[in-house]
C-alpha cells in the first residue's frame, strides 16, 4: 500500500503500532487519531490476522498518540516504533518508489515483526551510504516483514550490521549480504517487477 502523505514534504517523525488483533486495531486508530493531530498513513488489516498502523505528526504528538494506542491495545499489542528523526529514505522504500541501479551488494533483514524492520531500515541508512531499496510490511509474507538495502560491500555489511541491532532476538528471521550480485536477478527484487 502506498502512503498517501499530505503535502509533499516527507514526515521526519514516524510512530507505528503492530497488533495481533483486527477487531482491536480499528480501536486502537480511533483512540491515537482522539488523543492527538497525528496523520494516519496506514491501519490495516495484514497476513496472518495482523493489524498495522502508521502514523507522522510532530514528535509530541505521535508521543501522544503512541501511548494512547498501546493502553488501547491491551493484550493485542504486539510492538510499536518511534523515530522522532525519520530518514527520508524510509517512506519511497516501503511504497516501492523506484530507485537507480542497485550497487554491486544487496543486504536484507527479515523479521517477524513490521515496526522492527521500518527501525532497522532507519538505522542501517544512517549507519552507511546506501540505497534502501525496498520495505516490505506483512502483506502476503506470513507476519514476516523485511527490508533491501543496496550499496558498496563494507556499506551494506554495516548497514545490516546496524539494523540488525534494531531487531529483536526473538523476532529476527535472518539477515544476508550478497556481494557482486548477478546482474539477473536485479528484475526480481521488490519494487522491480
Amino acid at each position: 500500500m502506498a502512503y498517501q502523505l499530505v503535502t509533499n514534504r516527507i514526515p521526519d517523525t514516524l510512530g507505528a503500532i503492530e497488533l495481533t488483533s483486527i477487531a482491536r486495531g480499528y480501536l486502537v486508530v480511533d483512540r491515537m487519531l482522539k488523543q492527538a493531530p497525528v496523520h494516519v498513513l496506514d491501519a490495516g488489516a495484514y497476513c496472518p490476522g495482523k493489524f498495522l498502523i502508521v502514523i507522522t505528526g510532530d514528535v509530541a504528538s505521535v508521543e501522544e498518540a503512541l501511548e494512547a494506542g498501546e493502553r488501547a491495545a491491551e493484550r493485542g499489542f504486539f510492538g510499536k516504533l518511534f523515530i522522532p528523526n525519520l530518514s527520508a529514505s524510509i517512506i519511497p522504500a516501503i511504497n516501492r518508489e523506484p530507485t537507480p541501479e542497485p550497487g554491486e551488494t544487496i543486504g536484507v533483514i527479515e523479521s517477524f515483526s513490521a515496526v522492527s524492520v521500518i527501525d532497522a531500515a532507519d538505522a542501517a541508512v544512517k549507519a552507511a551510504e546506501i540505497c534502501v531499496e525496498s520495505v516490505n510490511l506483512l502483506q502476503g509474507l506470513g507476519g514476516k516483514a523485511f527490508a533491501v538495502f543496496s550499496g558498496e560491500l563494507t556499506d551494506v555489511t554495516a548497514a545490516v550490521e546496524a539494523g540488525r541491532t534494531r531487531v529483536p532476538e526473538d523476532m529476527i528471521v535472518e539477515t544476508q549480504v550478497i556481494p557482486q550480485i548477478s546482474r539477473e536477478l536485479i528484475p526480481f527484487l521488490p519494487g522491480r517487477r
